[in-house]
């Protein structure tokens, strides 16, 4: 546990101190349409690799608290198997969703994986619904499927981008 929290303070300092840099300007009218595109899209230092991280993060997260239990079957189970699996994939969902909410941002501001955009966004609406239905106990199995093949439509085209997606070992939730 305690090398857990090392490691996110490490990577929380190192995302931070990647978002510190100097900006210069200058006066030429092609460095003024530069500046207001970049304001309007939203600069973001080290694009692809915060993408690679988030995205990975939401799909470690997916994959290990709600796609691997709902192929096991957990969430039909008895009630107290039923209930801890369905709690422990609602707190995935919002994660998920939270993650893949910081690599849509990412992607926003790269020419690169702007092929991304779009898989992204779809996964970002199911985890959405999950993490609803899920509050409430109930594991849509449609949503979980689709959810799955929208991380692969995700991964094939951060690939195409240079910037393959694995998944990402996230926290133990309750053992």
């Amino acid at each position: 546990m305690r090398r857990l929290i090392v490691i996110l303070v490490v990577l929380s300092l190192a995302l931070v101190a990647a978002g510190c840099g100097s900006k210069s300007s200058s006066s030429s009218s092609s460095s003024q349409s530069t500046t207001a595109t970049t304001a309007s899209t939203g600069k973001t230092h080290l694009a692809k690799t915060k993408f690679v991280v988030h995205a990975g993060l939401a799909f470690g997260a997916f994959h290990r608290y709600i796609y691997k239990p709902f192929k096991e079957g957990k969430f039909s189970g008895g009630l107290t198997h039923h209930k801890l699996a369905v709690v422990k994939a609602a707190a995935a969902a919002a994660f998920a969703y939270h993650e893949t909410k910081l690599a849509l941002k990412d992607a926003r501001s790269s020419k690169v994986l702007s092929k991304a955009l779009a898989p992204l966004l779809a996964l970002q609406t199911k985890l959405g619904s999950l993490r609803d239905g899920l509050k409430h106990g109930k594991a849509d199995t449609s949503t979980i499927d689709a959810a799955n093949g929208d991380t692969t439509a995700v991964n094939a085209a951060g690939s195409q981008a240079g910037q393959p997606v694995h998944d990402l070992p996230t926290p133990q939730l309750g053992h």
